[in-house]
């Protein structure tokens, strides 16, 4: 998700809000829980390693190279998701009726510049797959990746000085050449933007559906109150969003997990994780962060039990790149789920990011 506008909009934007320092609740939830406040470990823009030292790299991970290695060959555009064994990885107890795609491992990220890339956690690295083949000129905004191996990518037209709708597009994943228009009306429904994710039903049934997160295309303008956005689900027969309930949230973009979990990285001044009740709207976690701020162009998604957020290098907006911080959601690393800037050198300015309900649930091995 990225904002279209000066970088001194988003700086007045986040000032002027009117929640500044509150921590806001489920738009309807009678059972919300806030946990602490966490901080990012280091100064920003700090890589942090396990060892608690600073390193001029941008990766923390054993299995990572120094650099945070970024593959795009030298005969042309390279990408390795591993063997191709069929099928990947599932949760749910009945698979056979929604199968995994091949090449769903990892998590596929969209660049501002129409390119899809991949981000591997466990090699902590990007390797670019190739540029959209889209018939569109629209700018980037937002994906989400199904189990059938397409991503829906949204784009971004505007419509005046500072406001903007988001279209549809849908490719396949392992060739982003191959994109087609499956005829969605830009602001179908009152739907004018939105961040989204595919989620599993539930983990007996893996099936998944496309949720969206409200933004009412005003550029710059993220904003947190009460009722300020909205939850959907997508209706790919009537193509448009159904609208499922408000939440606190104008601007944030959306993960699922494939045992049924939705999650949100939005929030301002603040940024924060919330958990949502798919069926509700209800905000069933709310996890706030020190100091990981949106930024101007910001994603996230769910891997093997942690959280992997993509914000600017420069939470000031003035980087051309994003940098990757991990949250060591489930503890598996001890680390009493902090934050880690595990990439501070992204090759791309990360705009979108989508994984699969076929990704792994826990850390593998």
């Amino acid at each position: 998700m990225r904002s279209t506008s000066p970088l001194w909009l988003v700086a007045l934007a986040l000032a002027c809000n009117d929640e500044s320092g509150a921590e806001a609740t489920g738009a309807a939830g009678t059972y919300p829980t806030t946990l602490p406040n966490l901080t990012l470990s280091g100064a920003p823009g700090e890589t942090t390693t396990e060892a608690g030292g600073e390193s001029q790299g941008s990766t923390t991970s054993a299995e990572a190279t120094a650099e945070g290695a970024v593959t795009t060959g030298g005969d042309g555009p390279k990408f390795d998701l591993g063997d191709d064994t069929g099928p990947g990885p599932t949760t749910g107890a009945d698979d056979a009726l929604c199968p995994c795609a091949p090449k769903l491992d990892l998590i596929y990220v969209l660049s501002d510049d129409r390119e899809l890339w991949t981000y591997d956690p466990l090699g902590n690295s990007f390797a670019l797959v190739g540029p959209l083949g889209c018939p569109t000129t629209d700018g980037t905004f937002s994906m989400g990746v199904g189990r059938d191996g397409f991503a829906w990518i949204q784009t971004t037209i505007p419509q005046g000085p500072s406001n903007y709708v988001g279209d549809l597009f849908r490719l396949d994943v392992t060739n982003p050449q191959n994109c087609v228009d499956p005829s969605y009306v830009p602001g179908a429904n009152g739907w004018v933007h939105f961040g989204m994710a595919f989620v599993s039903a539930s983990a007996d049934d893996p099936c998944d559906e496309l949720y969206g997160q409200h933004w009412n295309g005003q550029a710059g303008l993220w904003s947190e109150g009460p009722g300020a956005g909205k939850l959907g689900v997508f209706d790919p027969i009537a193509m448009q969003m159904t609208t499922i309930g408000p939440t606190n949230y104008n601007g944030a973009e959306l993960t699922g997990t494939g045992d049924g979990r939705l999650y949100a990285f939005g929030g301002v001044p603040s940024a924060k994780l919330i958990q949502f009740d798919k069926q509700t709207a209800q905000a069933i976690e709310t996890l706030p962060f020190g100091n990981l701020p949106l930024t101007n162009a910001f994603a996230f998604a769910f891997w093997g039990g942690d959280f992997y957020f993509f914000t600017l290098g420069d939470p000031n907006g003035q980087a051309d790149y994003s940098k990757v911080t991990k949250l060591d959601y489930d503890d598996s690393d001890n680390s009493g789920k902090a934050l880690t800037t595990v990439h501070a050198n992204a090759p791309i300015r990360v705009v979108g990011a989508g994984v699969s309900t076929c990704a792994p649930l826990e850390p593998p091995g």
